[in-house]
């Protein structure tokens, strides 16, 4: 009877001859035999499902072969709803949506408001100018100089037809001389005259007209403004820090700018009387009705835009509207050209400012058309907030220049042309992308009679209410509509929909495929070890196997 020690050892030989004959596979084999125990590790121990189906011995051949093509449809639908789900997120795409239908105009600035005479040149003051009043002019040029002003009466940005009847002044080249600027301050009206009667109230409070309106230069010329960091004042104080929308200054007497109101309706905003021009005060053939323009917007923006017309005698009442939309700091990893939009900090403008606002950009490409066209600028039309060495104001033959290429600068052309707009006609084509903080002011003018004066002359006067509609507007919100992290959450969501996996589930496969591959090849058998003394014998190989039995260390030479 064979004792339990034999029967061990004879184990023990028979397991060395297996190996002995597995040993004899070609090396070639080796690599697919590592992998065939890397799948089944997977297969077996991975927590992705329906994998373990397909190798559990207890699983008859159709039940292998059904799992085997459910997992393989699962991987196809996981790996098309990931690439949708990429695709989404390399286009880019941007989804603006309602954030709330009630954000309070207590948090936005109060629109700029701007108010213009009808002619920007007082007659009377201009035929009451003297040779000291105009210095270093010779008094035989004085009808010259009063011819240039006339031109500027009710000239506006594009109608520089005006100047037309100065190609009859002969002495117009020996005014080059004079600062045009200057001179047009000296013959507008006042403040104190614009504005007369009953005065102005601010937020239901009546205050000192001349303390709220400035100075300001508009695409009309000189006009006097209220809330705007362009008027002379705002420029002196704010400069190149103007056109970040949300954020506010400080004057000398602590008010904060811009200014800003929490109330609807009238009363709640600005209200002012405006004095008229007398017939006397316009100049000789010149159109100009009593009547006042209005211009409104950002108030951190160029006064530029559509303009709204009051005439004498008649009361304006005009409600203001409008939507504010933003998008988020998450845009910003996509180009300028993608979004469609700049924010504040990504551009500067030409007109000084180190933040970019489209009504600004809009400006200063009026500017630099003009300089491209005739070399100079009118100063009294654009404030620049830093001075700028390289360009010039226009003189008095620039304005000839102006007079010529009047059609250049009402020939707008977009920046993305069309078949509709040819390409060799010169006009002015601006590359302005809208903001993407962005501010709607929109005005809706009703005009009635005035039916209560506290003014001597109603016929003559202008009474204007501006104010906000409603107490609150629509705030949106633009966004991507995929982010990182929403195409993070995309891919998890897409590999748990179909194969039951999620972020451990691929560390796994990394695992399996890297420290399980290495651990394979190197429990696998090496190459037979051919026997160095037995060179007659060249198939057989000796096998050295040391197992321990009973305690004891036995070593076994096999030589098939």
């Amino acid at each position: 009877m064979t004792g339990p020690k034999q029967m061990s050892m004879s184990r023990r030989v028979d397991l060395v001859r297996f190996r002995n004959r597995s040993s004899r596979v070609s090396g070639v084999k080796r690599p697919a035999n590592v992998w065939r125990n890397v799948l089944e590790d997977i297969c077996d121990q991975c927590s992705l499902h329906g994998l373990n189906h397909i190798i559990r011995s207890d699983r008859s051949s159709v039940e292998k072969a059904f799992w085997t093509i459910t997992v393989m449809c699962a991987v196809l639908f996981a790996t098309y709803a990931i690439l949708e789900s990429w695709k989404v997120y390399n286009e880019s795409s941007i989804d603006t949506v309602v954030e709330t239908t009630f954000l309070s105009y207590s948090n936005i600035a109060f629109p700029m408001v701007v108010i213009c005479d009808s002619s920007r040149v007082d007659w009377e003051r201009v035929t009451r100018l003297t040779a000291q009043d105009v210095p270093g002019i010779d008094p035989n040029l004085l009808p010259a100089v009063r011819k240039v002003l006339k031109t500027f009466s009710v000239m506006s940005y594009g109608d520089f037809d005006d100047f037309d009847e100065l190609w009859n002044v002969t002495e117009l080249s020996k005014l080059n001389h004079l600062n045009l600027t200057e001179l047009l301050l000296k013959v507008m009206r006042p403040c104190n005259e614009v504005f007369c009667c009953g005065g102005c109230w601010w937020k239901f409070k009546q205050v000192n007209c001349c303390d709220i309106f400035e100075l300001q230069r508009t695409e009309f010329g000189l006009c006097h403004s209220f809330n705007s960091d362009f008027s002379e004042y705002g420029r002196m104080r704010v400069g190149t820090n103007s056109g970040l929308i949300g954020t506010f200054w400080q004057t000398e007497s602590g008010e904060y700018r811009p200014r800003t109101t929490g109330n609807k309706g009238q009363w709640s905003g600005v209200r002012m009387y405006i004095s008229t021009m007398t017939p006397e005060q316009v100049a000789p053939n010149i159109n100009a009705k009593p009547s006042i323009r209005i211009l409104m917007g950002e108030p951190k923006g160029a006064p530029l835009g559509s303009d709204m017309v009051v005439m004498a005698g008649n009361f304006g009442n005009i409600n203001v509207r409008g939507d504010r939309i933003y998008s988020t700091q998450r845009t910003k990893r996509l180009s300028p050209k993608q979004r469609n939009c700049y924010f504040g900090d990504e551009s500067p403008t030409g007109i000084g400012t180190n933040y970019y606002l489209r009504r600004n950009c809009r400006m200063a490409c009026y500017m630099f058309h003009m300089v491209n066209q005739c070399g100079c600028y009118l100063e009294a039309m654009f404030g620049l907030m830093k001075h700028n060495d390289s360009l010039r104001p226009c003189n008095a033959v620039d304005l000839l220049c102006l007079s010529k290429n009047n059609q250049n600068f009402n020939n707008y052309i977009p920046f993305v042309q069309t078949s509709f707009f040819s390409k060799d006609k010169p006009g002015l084509k601006c590359e302005c992308m809208p903001d993407c903080v962005h501010q709607m002011y929109i005005p809706e003018l009703t005009i009635a009679e005035q039916t209560v004066s506290s003014s001597e002359n109603s016929s003559s006067s202008i009474l204007i209410d501006l104010h906000f509609k409603q107490s609150a507007c629509i705030l949106y919100r633009s966004d991507l509509i995929l982010g990182w992290l929403d195409l993070l959450v995309s891919f998890g969501g897409c590999a748990g929909l179909f194969l039951g996996g999620s972020l451990l589930s691929f560390i796994e496969l990394i695992y399996f495929l890297t420290w399980r591959v290495y651990y394979h090849w190197r429990r696998m058998p090496s190459k037979s070890v051919k026997s160095k003394s037995n060179k007659k014998g060249k198939g057989h190989r000796i096998v050295t196997d040391t197992w321990t039995m009973d305690d004891c260390t036995i070593s076994k030479t096999s030589v098939p």
